[in-house]
């Protein structure tokens, strides 16, 4: 993992209104602008700046004339200390109105935050071991890891070692500081792919061959308005192979995406084109060297998982004890418990706490006999760690509340929706994933979920009102796929009534102990809006 890999830059920029900003001044550099803007204030900053602070994890926070922005941290895995998670607390008390968010790429961001505030910010984080370089922008974001890696009794390997080196080597990378867009990897090594290569830029996950454990990689993959599944590369990768094949991966995408369009800027247009066997050989031809061939992939049919709950770790008498956070928020206050409570059941010297991609949180390491007292004073303080499947499976997005790209709001509102879904739809079960996403970005995933949402508006009575498109059937591992639109514009009132439609319609049309997912990939688009006939599509 000592290897030195660099490629000096070689692309032409393209002609759009970002790459000219990013021509100007490279993102990383506007770190060097911030103190002039803490003295002027914020009507000091360059409308330029704005889009190169993302490079720093700093978003405007809407309306954007109040002057807020939201700051999202890079932590590599989700894997935190207690002090680090301390002192993301003690700044989300001073700063942040009392809250902040856990992220689908493990991260933990804050808002309301004041431009003068930043240096302090930046200092305390930086005294923790925490830096929010490079989790925006036009550059690698935070590497994606599963939860409970090295602790997962039925990992194929511990994938820590290599995301941390991926990681070193592209944080404050000038070669990576100017991407054509957001470039987003995962890197695991556990069986079921909870990290989901199938829709990062790049996706390495946990690969058997005979006796013989290591990695395969997919890229391509992303959401937003024009999703794509990611391609499997047809290479068996050493661990030592891992670092290597990422770099000359990521030269191949600064060098050649495509930076005339922003709208075809990411990976996966530019894979989508060439196809899984000319990438690999270019990947090839620019490192210099082959990677070892290989043709036959198994991916697992159910990769999702919450990690909530209590787990028996690999350790043994070890546990890992996981928090279900409703779309990921969580007060500062509660930050500090998790932190406290850590250290109090978590074997000493052991203590960590993850971040997962489902927006909850883990405390690891726990031994057996600390169990049930850290599960009673978790509960006690109002943290949920054994919650109903519907708090389980949700995701969400900022939404309106912060975003300017959102039409819908979508954090609280998810909130709302989880107890209304206990309520209502009692009756179910089994295992069921819903996201919601406040616009086409896509930042809930909600095209991946059994029942995804996405921001819309509809007129009544010359009024406009928010309302969701309801989408039935994502998933990814084997059979990838995304959802479709079965029922544009549902009430945003109504959407827990929607959805219990679709539960009973599942409970009387599935064959045996076929699961929701499996029953809404077999059923088809005019099966599935039979469900909302009656009335015009309105639930009843």
């Amino acid at each position: 993992m000592s290897v030195k890999l660099s490629t000096p830059r070689n692309f032409t920029p393209g002609e759009s209104k970002e790459e000219q900003i990013k021509r100007a001044k490279d993102g990383l550099d506007v770190i060097k602008d911030l103190p002039r803007y803490v003295k002027e204030g914020y009507q000091a900053i360059e409308s330029d700046d704005f889009m190169r602070f993302k490079w720093y994890g700093v978003y405007q926070q809407k309306p954007k004339e109040d002057g807020y922005f939201m700051l999202r941290t890079r932590i590599p895995g989700g894997q935190l200390t207690p002090a680090q998670l301390r002192e993301i607390a003690a700044l989300t008390d001073q700063f942040a109105h009392g809250f902040g968010d856990v992220t689908t790429r493990q991260t933990i961001q804050l808002h309301w935050l004041r431009i003068e505030q930043f240096p302090e910010i930046f200092r305390r984080l930086d005294s923790v071991g925490i830096t929010s370089s490079g989790a925006c922008g036009d550059i690698a974001r935070n590497v994606v890891g599963c939860p409970v890696a090295g602790m997962d009794p039925d990992a194929i390997l511990d994938a820590t070692p290599e995301l941390q080196a991926v990681d070193a080597h592209l944080t404050n990378n000038a070669e990576f500081s100017n991407l054509p867009r957001k470039y987003k990897i995962s890197i695991s090594g556990c069986r079921i792919m909870c990290t989901q290569p199938d829709i990062n830029c790049v996706g390495v996950f946990g690969l058997e061959r005979g006796k013989e454990n290591g990695y395969g990689i997919k890229v391509g993959g992303g959401l937003s308005s024009a999703p794509h599944l990611a391609q499997t590369l047809p290479v068996f990768l050493k661990p030592e192979d891992v670092l290597p094949i990422v770099h000359y991966t990521s030269v191949i995408y600064r060098d050649h995406g495509y930076r005339d369009k922003r709208a075809r800027a990411r990976l996966k247009f530019l894979v989508a084109d060439w196809g899984a066997e000319k990438f690999i050989s270019e990947v090839e031809r620019v490192a210099g060297r082959k990677f070892e061939r290989h043709s036959e992939f198994v991916f697992p049919e159910d990769p999702e998982s919450d990690h909530v709950g209590v787990h028996a770790q690999l350790q043994k008498g070890f546990y890992w004890v996981g928090i279900c956070l409703a779309g990921g928020r969580l007060t500062g206050a509660q930050m500090s418990i998790v932190a406290d409570l850590s250290e109090k059941y978590g074997e000493k010297g052991k203590v960590g706490i993850r971040g997962t991609n489902k927006q909850n949180l883990i405390i690891v390491n726990v031994p057996e006999k600390n169990v049930e007292a850290l599960k009673k004073d978790l509960v006690s303080s109002g943290l949920v760690v054994e919650p109903s499947n519907f708090r389980k499976g949700c995701v969400s997005c900022t939404g309106i509340e912060f975003c300017n790209l959102a039409v819908g709001e979508t954090k609280n509102r998810m909130i709302r929706l989880v107890g209304e879904l206990e309520q209502v739809s009692a009756h179910y079960k089994d295992k069921v994933r819903i996201h919601f996403s406040g616009c086409p970005s896509s930042c809930g995933q909600h095209q991946v979920a059994d029942i995804g949402f996405r921001g819309a508006t509809r007129t009544v009575d010359g009024v406009k009102k928010e309302c969701f498109d309801m989408f039935l059937g994502g998933k990814t591992g084997a059979d990838a796929r995304f959802n479709v639109l079965i029922q544009p514009k549902v009430p945003y009132e109504e959407v827990h009534l929607y959805i219990d439609k679709v539960l009973r319609a599942y409970e009387a049309r599935k064959s045996g102990s076929e699961s929701l997912t499996r029953w809404l990939g077999r059923s088809s688009k005019d099966d599935l809006k039979t469900i909302f006939a009656d009335a015009n599509g309105a639930a009843s």
